[in-house]
């Protein structure tokens, strides 16, 4: 079980046994609301926060990084982005050291209240952000063997509580998903309980391949290209990872849920 450290940023409150970090004043500061995780992370363990509140006035909101050390004093340090040796995500951009790297596919501004974020560090010491139990992929590689978890409530979000899956799991706190890995993508990604779509996956009509597309979390924004090209259950069956790679704009990993979502489909109704 995991907790956030003590040494937080000034505005920080922490509650529950430090598994809830409060930001005060959000309204009228932006920043100081910095948290770490209490350890070091764990190679293959992916550690999650869900989004408790937001507040309006802000167009920026939660960054999260990992870090070689905790400052003992964060009096200067009002931003994840300024702590020395971080790898951070802020908004839809990758940070290293404070210095803009590149755009990544997950963009931590639009978050709502109730989304859960987490970070990863792989065996092969490359670093992965997720939303919702999605992985979006690689952020950065060569990561060093020790670092720790930043959490920054920065703008919009106020309040962040961490989830610990094994205490969950204890109380019998199962989530309406499972998980499937995606070998080209080394990526774990979610996928929602069966919905009930009758008929072989080649006989469905548009508009169920639009409800079967809705029905994967986080795929809502897709579901009218799918219905602009007129994609049948047979047209659906004749994509691969690639075409929704580069025609749909998906990302590697939510391109390899679907064609793993829809194989399932596929076994099922034969």
């Amino acid at each position: 079980m995991w907790k956030f450290h003590r040494i937080c940023g000034k505005q920080i409150s922490l509650e529950n046994n430090c598994t809830t970090a409060k930001r005060l004043n959000p309204t009228e500061t932006s920043s100081d609301g910095i948290c770490f995780t209490n350890t070091p992370l764990v190679n293959g363990k992916v550690y999650e926060i869900q989004v408790d509140e937001l507040v309006q006035g802000w167009t920026y909101s939660l960054n999260l990084s990992v870090t070689t050390n905790i400052p003992p004093n964060l009096t200067e340090i009002r931003w994840a982005g300024k702590l020395k040796e971080s790898w951070l995500l802020c908004g839809d951009y990758l940070y290293k050291n404070g210095k803009g790297i590149s755009a990544y596919s997950l963009n931590s501004d639009t978050v709502q209240v109730g989304d859960k974020l987490g970070i990863m560090i792989a065996s092969d010491s490359t670093l992965h952000f997720y939303l919702n139990g999605i992985d979006h992929g690689k952020a950065f590689s060569n990561l060093p063997e020790v670092v720790y978890g930043v959490v920054d409530l920065y703008g919009a979000c106020c309040q962040v509580s961490i989830i610990n899956k094994d205490c969950n799991s204890k109380k019998g706190n199962t989530e309406n998903r499972e998980f499937a890995t995606g070998a080209g993508a080394g990526a774990q990604v979610a996928i929602k309980k069966a919905h009930n779509f009758s008929g072989r996956p080649a006989d469905w009509n548009v508009q169920t391949v639009c409800e079967f597309i809705e029905s994967i979390p986080n795929y809502a924004p897709y579901v009218e290209k799918f219905r602009s090209e007129q994609v049948n259950g047979a047209a659906l069956l004749a994509l691969d990872k690639k075409d929704l790679k580069e025609f749909f704009e998906m990302p590697l990993g939510l391109a390899v849920n679907v064609c793993l979502h829809l194989k399932k489909y596929e076994e099922k109704n034969k």
